[in-house]
């Protein structure tokens, strides 16, 4: 009997030695970008922007931020472009068309405008103030938002964009799309971080 016992618990043994490793159990993903960027606009571009903040220690905050100087520098470089167009290359353009390139260089120079103060407040928020600072800053951001979508609107009318350069007249609402892709995107981490700040928001506030 005793025999047969320990027969029994060598073959069981061996039964596991041969058996091919259990998987090891599905552990949840715990990526925090891909957590913020997920309902964002442009997730991918989200997540792209803030891939050098993909570590653990990244707060809503820096997070916030970086789209922000992401959306002001591709914003800024965009100003830049429509500027020296606007001086260089109107002719190009119909009447209606060179009306809305000159609105937009006017537009896009403002956005400039707003998503600096945006990102001033952010780099200055005070945990007392906190909710009318990120107020301030959903405002100024959404307005810079709403330059770029008038832009594309100017440059979209049909009549206008006839009598346009075709290629030159695609490059303009690339870059200016590109833009507004990005600052949808702050626009959305910003209002998220505003959400956080409910009560006792865990942020790294600047004093």
């Amino acid at each position: 009997m005793q025999t047969q016992r320990i027969n029994t618990l060598a073959f069981t043994l061996l039964l596991l030695l041969l058996s091919p490793p259990r998987a090891a159990a599905a552990r949840p993903s715990r990526d925090p970008l891909r957590s913020w960027c997920a309902e964002a606009r442009y997730p991918a571009l989200c997540v792209q922007t803030l891939s050098n903040f993909s570590n653990p220690a990244a707060k809503p905050l820096d997070l916030a931020q970086a789209a922000v100087k992401a959306s002001l520098a591709h914003a800024r470089t965009l100003s830049v472009y429509l500027k020296t167009l606007n001086a260089t290359s109107s002719s190009r353009f119909g009447n209606r068309q060179r009306v809305a390139l000159s609105d937009c260089v006017e537009q896009i120079s403002d956005s400039v405008t707003q998503l600096s103060k945006t990102l001033n407040e952010l780099q200055h928020l005070r945990t007392g103030t906190f909710q009318w600072q990120m107020s301030n800053a959903q405002t100024w951001t959404s307005a810079a938002l709403t330059n770029g979508d008038t832009c594309l609107t100017g440059f979209n009318d049909g009549a206008a964009a006839a009598a346009a350069d075709g290629r030159l007249m695609l490059e303009v609402k690339r870059r200016v799309t590109d833009v507004t892709m990005f600052t949808s995107n702050a626009l959305y981490l910003i209002t998220r971080l505003g959400d956080s700040g409910s009560g006792k928001p865990r942020v790294n506030f600047r004093n």
